[in-house]
C-alpha cells in the first residue's frame, strides 16, 4: 500500500490527514515568524531545544503510526520512506546514517536554512543553526524506524544558513520526554462541530474545490522544496506548530504573567505573516487568475477568497457570518488550534485560536490597505507598513471550540 491511500480529510471540516495525523500547509514566512518568536520567548538555546523536541514528538508519532498502516518492519525501508516523506512533504533533502544506538545526518536543500538565507542571508549573519525541526524529525525518524527505547535528540553541528556546504547533525540519547498529548485524527473527530454556513457561501465552495485539486498535485521537487504562489511551502503535523505556540503560553503564564500579552500577540502576529505572504501570494498568482479571474479588491471578493484559502490550506472551514467596511466576523466549526488547547486543558480556552484571530485582521487589511489596481510588491517593506505601522483594527475572539462552544467566533472592527 502506498502512503498516499492514508491521506484524508474530514470535508466538512477542511481539515485534513496522513495516517491519522493532522496536517497543513504553512510557507516559508510563517515557518520562520513563529520559529523566532520561541527564541525571543525562551532565549536561542532554549528555544532550538524546545522545538526540536516538539518536531521530535510529532515526527516519531506520525511516523511510527504510518509504519504500523503500512506494515513496514524492516528498519531500511523504514527508513527509506521517512526520507522520502521528508522530501514530498517539502522539507528539502535528508540522509541518516544510523541505527538503534544514534548516528548522524546530513541536510541538503533543508527547508529552514535555505529560506532563512534566502530571505536575510544578504543582511543578516546567522550565528546560530536554524533547522530545529529537520533536527527534531531526524531524532524521531531513528527512535520510529528501529522501536528504540532511547529518546534521541540531534545537535546542528554544521549549517547552510551559516554557510556551511550542507547541514550536518549528530544524535544523542535524550532522558526528557514530552509530557504534551498529541491531537490525532480520532480526537479531531470528536472536537469538530456542524459546519458554519455564512455569507458568500457559494463562491467559497467552489473555489476550495479548485485550489485543492491543485494542492492535491503539490510535492518537493528534486530539492525536496514545495516553491509555489510566490513562496515555499511545508506541509507539517499541526501537533508541532500547536506545540510551539501554547508551550509559549504556558511558559509565560508560569513565569511571567505580565508579559503574556505581548507573547500572546506575537503568536498572534503570525497570522498576519500568513494571510500577506501566503494568501497575499495566492491571489497574485497567475494560477489563481486562471482558475478564477483577476482580483479586483472588492471586499466580498477578497474575504471570501481568503475564506476559500483557509479551507484548501487544512486551516478548517472558515465562514462568513458578518462583512461591513467596519467589521468582519468569521465562525468556523473547525479550526487546528482548539481540539490541542482542549486535550491539554490549556488555559485560556475561551481566546486561544491566536493564528484565527490574526488571520481575520490582515484579511481585512489585505483588502482595505493593497491597491489591487497597481499590485504593489509583497516584500518585507510593505508589510511593515501595513501591520507594524498601522494599529487600524481590532480583533477579538467571542467563542471558542476549545472551550465547549459550538463554533469558534473571532470578531474585527475598524477603530
Amino acid at each position: 500500500m502506498s502512503w498516499k491511500l492514508l491521506q484524508t480529510t474530514l470535508s466538512d471540516a477542511n481539515l485534513d490527514f496522513i495516517a491519522g495525523h493532522p496536517f497543513i500547509y504553512h510557507c516559508h514566512h510563517f515557518n520562520l515568524f513563529l520559529e523566532q518568536t520561541v527564541d525571543d520567548v525562551f532565549g536561542i538555546e532554549q528555544g532550538n531545544l524546545m522545538r526540536v523536541r516538539a518536531a521530535r514528538s510529532s515526527s516519531y508519532h506520525f511516523l511510527s503510526h504510518l509504519f504500523k498502516q503500512l506494515d513496514l518492519t524492516l528498519p531500511a525501508e523504514r527508513l527509506s520512506l521517512a526520507q522520502e516523506m521528508f522530501s514530498t512533504l517539502g522539507h528539502g533533502r535528508l540522509h541518516i546514517n544510523a541505527d538503534e544506538t544514534g548516528g548522524s545526518a546530513e541536510g541538503e536543500f533543508l527547508h529552514c536554512a535555505f529560506t532563512w538565507k534566502e530571505k536575510y542571508g544578504a543582511i543578516i549573519k546567522r550565528l546560530h543553526p536554524v533547522d530545529s525541526f529537520a533536527a527534531g524529525y531526524v531524532a524521531g525518524t531513528v527512535q520510529a524506524v528501529f522501536d528504540s527505547d532511547y529518546n534521541f535528540t540531534a545537535i546542528e553541528t554544521e549549517c547552510y544558513a551559516m554557510n556551511a556546504e550542507r547541514c550536518h547533525f549528530e544524535l544523542e540519547a535524550e532522558l526528557d520526554e514530552e509530557d504534551v498529548e498529541l491531537v490525532d485524527e480520532a480526537i479531531t473527530k470528536i472536537r469538530v462541530k456542524s459546519p458554519c454556513v455564512g455569507l458568500q457561501e457559494q463562491r467559497i465552495v467552489e473555489i476550495t474545490k479548485g485550489l485543492r485539486g491543485f494542492l492535491s498535485g503539490v510535492a518537493g521537487d528534486e530539492r525536496g522544496l514545495v516553491e509555489a504562489f510566490g513562496v515555499f511551502v511545508t506541509r507539517h503535523t499541526t501537533n508541532y506548530y500547536n506545540q510551539l505556540s501554547y508551550n509559549t503560553i504556558v511558559y509565560m503564564q508560569a513565569t511571567h504573567p505580565g508579559l503574556l500579552p505581548i507573547a500572546e500577540e506575537l503568536i498572534r502576529e503570525s497570522g498576519h505573516v500568513c494571510v500577506f505572504n501566503t494568501f497575499g501570494g495566492i491571489l497574485y498568482s497567475p494560477e489563481w487568475e486562471g482558475m478564477v479571474g483577476k482580483v479586483t479588491g472588492n471586499l466580498e471578493e477578497i474575504v471570501s477568497s481568503c475564506m476559500a484559502i483557509a479551507r484548501a490550506l487544512g486551516f478548517g472551514s472558515w465562514a462568513i457570518e458578518e462583512l461591513t467596511e467596519q467589521r468582519f466576523v468569521l465562525r468556523t466549526g473547525s479550526e487546528y488550534e482548539s481540539p490541542f488547547c482542549a486535550i491539554n486543558e490549556i488555559a485560556p480556552k475561551q481566546n486561544n485560536a491566536y493564528f484565527v484571530q490574526g488571520a481575520a485582521v490582515a484579511i481585512m487589511q489585505l483588502w482595505k490597505a493593497i491597491d489591487w489596481n497597481n499590485r504593489p510588491e509583497l516584500n518585507q517593506e510593505l508589510y511593515k507598513q501595513l501591520f507594524k505601522n498601522d494599529a487600524s483594527w481590532e480583533v477579538k475572539q467571542s467563542t471558542s471550540l476549545a472551550a465547549g462552544d459550538p463554533y469558534t467566533e473571532i470578531v474585527v472592527t475598524y477603530c
